[in-house]
């Protein structure tokens, strides 16, 4: 369908629309059916890790860690043992294990009686503890003691609110605990910190509703129309709707989506929603302003903005296609290409006949454009001096950005999605102390699986022999000791299996290089935390520079069949691809120096991914200007295609900026970095590469085109 038959049609384009909408409306806002909170990898599940995992599953039950700030030999027993008790009988609780219920258990084993045990205890407290039990829940200096509570199902098993079992009965144990240890207590465990960080996002929903009205305000101000305001508040409501109805479609193709993808979902859609809006209307206010008629002026629009407009929805939807083929991250392609394509679909459609039927009052009255001297424009001013020191630009733009990309190659970063959690959740402090008392080693031990009956108290001495291992329980193996007759309490049906401790981090390279070491012997198979980042990190290393080679040759081909022009994809790429990499580096030391947060892994990519998409809208609306005034002596044409463009791809650069910025409001590290990072490659990208970079490069390959 052609502009010009949209226009015929606005009246029956409008009513269809509305009649679309108002369907939309009941399966949108029922996207939440079809959201999922389980993240897992389906590319680790050869793994070594994951095979792992799979077979301690029996044993790897979701818990939560009670931690009292209480010295357990001045505790009341039968207190501890009544909280105990009662926390035992909240849905899906297993059991609850203490020091005190522990040592009642080895007590009536050597007893044989388990009452004779427990009134022991209650008499004595731990008095001649056995140090096993001690080292499992007391600290160092007796301050501290740990309550591990177990639930009936493992971590990875979610309700059908979308929470784990841990994270749905966390509130009430919170509740119950207080009334026992008053306020001398945390609460940590992954189901702790889900439930933390989901109050505190929640809470952060004003950082989207703030969107709408700030985006108002900058439309308003770029257009000089309160109306085209009101009319970016209407298309951007529209979109998140669309936004929701992609999850839906979504979630009837694949079966879920990852609940992730629903910050970044709206950020894009708010952000090129604004965008193609404004460029649109901007043209046909330039139109009408240049004394055309309604209908010339609609026409021209849309022989000029709705081409582009549509070039860039198609590069955005297919580049950010991409996503699917990280492995995990299958659901975040599918929405966002579906979304994208019905948002652009819509906005090429029903905004031309909204325009057709209102015409001027869009704007009110719209003054005929006074004949300004285009060379007065900032943008004419800066395009110009580029082109007339196109190479010192170049030379000097490449001199920074070299050693920039050679860092985004190989950035730094943490697999530690917890990174940059606010201090101020509970869970987390919880988790703070607890790492300061008893070692990060402790929450995130090493496992080590084998099958090999034969081998196990040579395996248990091998063990010891490790660097890096401090201690650890197994068959034939008690702390840092070997001992006889508790191989049976290490068994999961054909496997033997070892709990080890380290002094190192999970997340640090001695751990990494530790792990490696044990998965050198064929006689074990190694899990935990450790392990399963080995595995991430190596599908990582394959799957994601395939991405971005995948997503930069989709851009690619989509602006180079669009203008058939090698030149505008060299530019535009390049273009991208600086400001990524500076605006990496930016983050960086922001995120080491000032949020004192590592960088997560995922950020890198994302941002790669979602900014050579969001990245090719200026590079089209700049291009397609360029080829208007292309036919003019080179020294003055670029500068006036840069002089038309500046305001206005300098603007949707802010707003752009501000959309996908506003996730930097949100307390989480993840989507604080992402957040940040977005800011600064947009700012760059506008500021720097389309205002300098761009008319040098242009200028250049113009040149070398003609001297051919």
């Amino acid at each position: 369908m052609t502009w010009n038959s949209v226009i015929k049609r606005s009246r029956l384009i409008i009513i269809i629309w509305i009649v679309v909408l108002f369907l939309m409306v009941i399966p949108a806002l029922n996207y939440n059916k079809f959201i999922t909170y389980n993240q897992h990898n389906p590319a680790l599940q050869n793994s070594e890790s994951y095979v792992a995992d799979k077979i301690l599953s029996p044993i790897n039950n979701d818990t939560l860690i009670l931690i009292v700030k209480q010295n357990p030999y001045n505790t009341s027993t039968s207190m501890v043992l009544q909280f105990q008790q009662e926390i035992e009988k909240l849905p899906y609780v297993s059991k609850v294990e203490s020091p005190f219920s522990d040592y009642i258990n080895f007590l009536s084993d050597i007893m044989h009686n388990n009452s004779l045990a427990t009134l022991y205890v209650e008499k004595n407290g731990l008095k001649s503890i056995p140090a096993f039990i001690k080292d499992r829940y007391i600290s160092n200096d007796n301050s501290t003691f740990l309550i591990f509570i177990v639930f009936n199902v493992s971590s990875n098993y979610y309700l059908p609110n979308g929470e784990i079992v841990s994270q749905y009965d966390y509130p009430q144990i919170k509740k119950i605990a207080s009334n026992y240890f008053n306020n001398s207590f945390y609460i940590t465990g992954n189901g702790g910190v889900l439930y933390d960080t989901q109050r505190l996002t929640s809470q952060s929903g004003f950082a989207f509703g703030l969107i709408f009205i700030v985006l108002a305000i900058a439309v308003g101000i770029t257009l000089y129309s309160y109306r085209a305001s009101l009319l970016t508040i209407i298309f951007v409501s529209i979109s998140t709707l669309i936004g929701y109805l992609g999850i839906v479609i979504a979630g009837l193709l694949i079966g879920s989506v990852d609940y992730i993808v629903n910050y970044t979902l709206t950020a894009v859609l708010i952000g090129i929603t604004t965008d193609y809006l404004v460029f649109i209307l901007s043209r046909y206010k330039s139109e009408i302003s240049a004394s055309k008629s309604n209908e010339e002026a609609i026409l021209e629009t849309g022989r000029r903005a709705g081409k582009t407009v549509l070039i860039s929805g198609f590069t955005v939807g297919f580049s950010l296609l991409t996503f699917s083929l990280i492995p995990g991250f299958l659901s975040w392609g599918i929405v966002l290409v579906i979304s994208v394509l019905i948002a652009v679909t819509f906005i090429v459609t029903f905004l031309p006949s909204l325009i057709s039927l209102l015409g001027t009052k869009i704007f009110g009255n719209v003054k005929t454009k006074e004949n300004k001297p285009f060379e007065k424009s900032f943008f004419y001013k800066t395009a110009k001096s580029s082109v007339e020191h196109k190479f010192l630009i170049v030379g000097i733009i490449l001199i920074f950005a070299i050693p920039s990309i050679l860092f985004f190659i190989n950035l730094p970063t943490t697999y530690n999605i917890q990174a940059g959690l606010s201090n101020s959740l509970p869970s987390i402090q919880g988790l703070n102390y607890l790492e300061n008392k008893f070692g990060s080693n402790f929450i995130f031990p090493i496992f080590v699986i084998t099958n090999n009956t034969s081998e196990l108290k040579n395996i248990s001495n091998y063990l010891l022999t490790i660097k890096g291992i401090t201690d650890g329980f197994g068959p034939f193996l008690q702390g840092n000791s070997i001992v006889n007759n508790n191989i049976s309490d290490f068994k999961i049906g054909n496997y033997y299996y070892y709990v080890l401790y380290s002094n190192y981090s999970p997340y640090s390279d001695s751990a990494i290089n530790l792990v490696r070491h044990l998965r050198e012997n064929s006689d074990i198979i190694v899990g935990g935390l450790t392990s399963s980042i080995i595995d991430q990190q190596r599908i990582n290393g394959v799957y994601y520079p395939l991405l971005e080679i995948l997503i930069t040759i989709v851009a690619a081909l989509v602006i180079g069949i669009s203008f058939k022009s090698i030149k505008y994809i060299l530019i535009s790429i390049s273009g991208v691809i600086i400001s990524i990499s500076w605006s990496t580096v930016l983050l960086y030391l922001i995120s080491t120096t000032l949020l004192h947060q590592q960088l997560i892994y995922l950020i890198p990519v994302i941002l790669f991914v979602i900014l050579m998409s969001l990245g090719s809208d200026y590079s089209v609306f700049i291009i397609s200007t360029v080829e208007e005034e292309s036919s003019k002596d080179l020294r003055e044409a670029i500068p006036k295609a840069f002089s038309k463009t500046g305001k206005i791809v300098t603007s949707l650069g802010i707003i752009l900026a501000i959309s996908l910025g506003v996730l930097a409001l949100i307390p989480v590290g993840f989507l604080e970095q992402l957040g940040i990072a977005f800011i600064i490659a947009i700012v760059l990208d506008t500021f720097v590469i389309r205002n300098f970079y761009f008319p040098a490069m242009i200028a250049i390959l113009k040149n070398l085109k003609k001297n051919q």
